[in-house]
């Protein structure tokens, strides 16, 4: 069924990390791995400075190879890594790897060793939309918003020239789950707002994906639902 929408886009920033990736834990962690082993005696903003310094006491290729062990040793083998380490420092893997799943770990990975190296690593960015996603029709009004649903809302805001447009338009269109839409989009938070049949969304992805989205405005489209839920 393909119903109307409006989205309206009220903000959009990028940003060179996204707040909260790394906590405590995880530079501990890290600090641990790269071979120093006190780092629970350290406070929170230690915590973090050493870990930036144990990378930085690294081979560039050796710091990436920690980073992708903490994060990606259960999706990647030890030749993938190897490889990845040593393609980062030069290539947005972040953005060319074939695996679209795993590209939000690699940006966390590269722009922590961005930090660690003063911009030895490519530079990435992740985009921030602020937007709401209202229905006219308030009786065929999808109950939740899905990534795929959401994409297909932000579709007529996106130029013709869009990666997204280009790679998925079969999956904007079609009565079925937009799958990918889930690794596109690395975060989403989309609730009911105090107008009927209508949602606040807020979501982070990367430049990548949505460089060209419009930075503000509203938008009249149409959106397919699929006849399974997402």
């Amino acid at each position: 069924m393909t119903i109307s929408c409006l989205t309206t886009i009220t903000s959009k920033e990028t940003l060179a990390e996204i707040p909260g990736t790394w906590q405590t834990a995880d530079y501990r962690a890290i600090l641990s791995a790269a071979g120093f082993a006190d780092g629970d005696a350290l406070s929170d903003p230690e915590t973090q400075e050493m870990t930036l310094m144990a990378l930085a006491d690294l081979d560039p290729a050796e710091a990436a190879s920690v980073l992708l062990n903490y994060r990606l040793s259960e999706e990647l083998n030890e030749g993938q890594i190897d490889q990845i380490s040593h393609d980062m420092q030069n290539d947005k893997i972040f953005e060319e790897y074939p695996e679209i799943s795993l590209h939000r770990h690699l940006f966390d990975a590269n722009q922590l060793l961005r930090r660690a190296y003063n911009g030895k690593f490519p530079n990435g960015e992740a985009v921030l939309v602020q937007a709401t996603v209202s229905f006219p029709e308030a009786s065929t009004a999808p109950a939740e918003l899905t990534a795929g649903l959401v994409l297909r809302a932000l579709a007529p805001a996106l130029s013709d020239r869009s990666l997204v447009k280009r790679l998925y338009a079969a999956d904007l269109a079609a009565a079925t789950p937009f799958t990918a839409a889930d690794n596109i989009l690395w975060e989403l938070t989309a609730t009911p707002a105090d107008a009927p049949a209508t949602f606040a969304v807020r979501l982070v992805s990367s430049e990548y994906w949505l460089h060209d989205l419009a930075d503000s405005g509203e938008f009249e489209g149409e959106i397919t639902l699929p006849e399974t839920e997402e």
